[in-house]
């Protein structure tokens, strides 16, 4: 069995949701969140396609990243 956290962010423009892979032995804990806002305000005027590579780079248990704009489409990108 696979288990998986799930964090979002919501801005003025982007809403990332953000799969993180956890331990088969993982149990629910209120802990920060991946420095996932630091990246985000970073790369805030990038194409919604680099943001997610971006994201799936620096956040090392990430195992996929959806990246949309808040008033249109967006991306989803899956680690290989």
């Amino acid at each position: 069995m696979k288990i998986y956290s799930l964090h979002t962010i919501t801005d003025g423009k982007w809403q990332v949701r953000l799969t993180i892979r956890e331990n088969d032995d993982f149990k629910h804990r209120y802990e920060s969140r991946p420095v996932l806002r630091a990246l985000v305000d970073t790369f805030y005027d990038s194409p919604p396609e680099e943001l997610a590579r971006i994201i799936l780079e620096n956040v090392l248990s990430c195992a996929s990243v959806e990246v949309s704009l808040m008033c249109g489409p967006g991306i989803y990108m899956e680690r290989t």
